[in-house]
């Protein structure tokens, strides 16, 4: 990925101040990325790389790295907790997660990124 300016991935995210935590509000990989719905990945660890930005998005507001989100099912719920250390959460939509800054912090020690403005 690096060199290459190809959308690999998405993710919309939105600071919540009661919760003290980063929301994923949606995250997608590019189709060429998205194992779950596809079967394979061109590049592996896209998924990563947003919960990165959002851990680093998370430090920012001064939330120490917590986010969470909702999982779009039970195996992908399953593959968060097992890969990224993330945690089920007790609230509405049946596959809540978190992610604890100790979580994060890993996760941003695995995937790390530059930021550029260089769009050429």
């Amino acid at each position: 990925m690096k060199g290459t300016f190809d959308i690999q991935g998405l993710v919309a995210l939105e600071p919540d101040y009661e919760a003290k935590a980063v929301h994923i509000v949606w995250a997608c990989t590019a189709p060429q990325n998205n194992k779950w719905r596809y079967g394979f990945q061109k590049y592996i660890g896209v998924g990563g790389h947003l919960f990165a930005i959002a851990a680093e998005l998370s430090e920012k507001y001064g939330f120490e790295g917590y986010l969470y989100g909702e999982a779009m099912d039970e195996d992908v719920m399953n593959y968060y907790i097992e890969h990224f250390g993330a945690i089920v959460l007790p609230r509405e939509h049946p596959f809540s997660i978190g992610f604890t800054g100790k979580a994060t912090k890993r996760i941003r020690e695995v995937y790390d990124y530059v930021w550029t403005e260089d769009n050429s």
